[in-house]
C-alpha cells in the first residue's frame, strides 16, 4: 500500500486526532452500577420528546432547532453510546439475542434503540424532527440553498442547470475523494457506508431528472436499506453509518466521506438520506403508526393554500393531508398554517387502532 505524504497526509492527520478527542468523556456518564449502560442518553431521550408539546408554540421551532443543536452537541461530544443509523438497527438485534446469557450486556446494546422505539411509540418520529444529530445537520445544511430549493419545489423540481451543476460537482468529491482513498486503503466490509454514499449520488443524477417520477418509488429503499443492515447483524457483519465517525474515537476515513456526501446531497433535494435511505428511519415510522400523537387536519378550517406542502422539508404533507409514514413531527406545518387547520393531538384511545392510509405511492405529495 502506497504511503500517505503531503498535504493529504497532513489532513488525515488532523482527522485522526480530532476523532480521537473527540469525545469528552472517557466512560459512560450515570453509568449503570459501574457499567456501560449509559441512563444519560435514556434520560435525555425521554426528556427531548416531550419538548415539542411542552415549549411555547410562537417559539416552536426556534425551540426546535436549539433541541437539535444540543443533540448534536450531547450526542457527539457528551453520550458514550453511540447513535449511529446503522448501529442503533444492529445494536438492537444484538442486544435482544444477548438477553437471558449477559443481560447487562443485553441492557446497553438495546438500552437506546428501545428507548427511541417507545418513544416513537408514544409521541410519533419526535427523534427525527427534533433530535437526531444526521436528520440536524441536514436540515441545518439545507438552510443555506433553502430559497433555491423552495423555488425548485413550487416549480415541480424541473430540469435546471444549477441544479446540474451542483449535482455534478458533488460526483465530482466523490470520486475524487474515492480515488484518493482506493490508493491509500485496503477496502473492508466495514467501510460499506461508502455503498451507501454511491447509492445517494445515484439518487442525485435521477432526481436530477425526474424527481415528481420517482421520489415516491425511491422512498422505498429505505426498507432495502433496513434489510440488508438487519441481515449484516443476523451474520455478524459490522458495517458503519454516516456520521459514525462522530460517535467514535476512532477514525474512520469510509464514514467520514458518506457524512460528508450526506451534507453536500442535503444542499441539493433536502434531508435527502432521511428521505431515501435512513434504514433507522423506516423503523421509527413503523413505531409511530399506532402513537398516540398525530397530526389532524380540519377540512372545514383548510382553505388549500399551500403553506403547509411549501414549509414541509421531506414533502410529507400536501395541503393538509399528512403521510404518517414520511412525516417527521417537525410540526412546522401546524406553525405555518394561517388558519390553524392543522393541529397536534394526543389521543390515548388510538392505541391499537388502525393507522391513516397512506397515500398510494408516486402520488403527489
Amino acid at each position: 500500500m502506497p504511503e500517505k505524504s503531503g498535504f493529504f497526509a497532513a489532513l488525515e492527520e488532523v482527522f485522526e486526532g480530532v476523532s480521537a478527542n473527540l469525545k469528552l468523556v472517557d466512560k459512560a456518564l450515570m453509568g449503570l452500577e459501574g457499567s456501560y449502560v449509559e441512563l444519560l442518553t435514556i434520560l435525555a431521550l425521554g426528556l427531548l420528546a416531550i419538548v415539542p408539546v411542552v415549549v411555547p408554540e410562537r417559539r416552536r421551532q426556534l425551540f426546535r432547532h436549539l433541541n437539535q443543536v444540543f443533540g448534536i452537541v450531547i450526542f457527539i461530544f457528551v453520550v458514550f453510546t453511540c447513535l449511529g443509523v446503522f448501529g442503533m438497527v444492529r445494536n438492537l438485534f444484538r442486544g435482544l439475542s444477548e438477553i437471558g446469557r449477559e443481560n447487562i450486556v443485553a441492557l446497553y446494546y438495546c438500552s437506546v434503540p428501545v428507548t427511541v422505539l417507545v418513544t416513537s411509540l408514544l409521541f410519533g418520529p419526535s427523534f427525527c424532527g427534533w433530535i437526531c444529530p444526521t436528520g440536524a445537520l441536514q436540515e441545518f445544511t439545507g438552510m443555506l440553498t433553502r430559497r433555491w430549493t423552495a423555488r425548485r419545489k413550487r416549480g415541480g423540481w424541473r430540469f435546471s442547470r444549477g441544479a446540474a451543476l451542483l449535482t455534478l460537482a458533488i460526483a465530482g468529491v466523490f470520486l475524487l475523494w474515492m480515488a484518493y482513498l482506493a490508493k491509500t486503503r485496503i477496502f473492508f466490509v466495514e467501510d460499506a457506508s461508502i455503498y451507501w454514499s454511491e447509492v445517494l449520488v445515484l439518487i442525485l443524477l435521477v432526481l436530477l431528472f425526474g424527481m415528481k417520477r420517482w421520489d415516491g418509488k425511491l422512498r422505498r429503499l429505505r426498507v432495502l436499506s433496513f434489510a440488508i443492515i438487519l441481515l449484516a447483524a443476523i451474520v455478524g457483519l459490522r458495517i458503519t453509518s454516516p456520521v459514525h465517525f462522530g460517535f467514535s474515537k476512532v477514525y474512520d476515513p469510509a464514514s467520514l466521506l458518506a457524512t460528508v456526501m450526506v451534507i453536500l446531497a442535503a444542499l441539493a433535494v433536502p434531508m435527502i438520506w432521511c428521505r431515501y435511505l435512513c434504514p433507522w428511519r423506516e423503523a421509527i415510522a413503523w413505531a409511530s403508526r399506532h402513537s398516540v400523537r398525530s397530526l389532524v387536519t380540519d377540512p372545514a378550517k383548510c382553505n388549500a393554500c399551500g403553506a403547509c406542502t411549501e414549509g414541509c422539508a421531506v414533502d410529507a404533507i400536501d395541503n393538509g393531508a399528512v403521510d404518517p409514514h414520511e412525516c417527521h413531527l417537525c410540526l412546522k406545518c401546524v406553525d405555518h398554517c394561517p388558519t390553524k387547520a392543522i393541529r397536534i393531538v394526543d389521543d390515548w384511545k388510538r392505541c391499537g387502532r388502525a393507522p391513516a392510509p397512506r397515500p398510494a405511492a408516486g402520488s403527489s405529495r
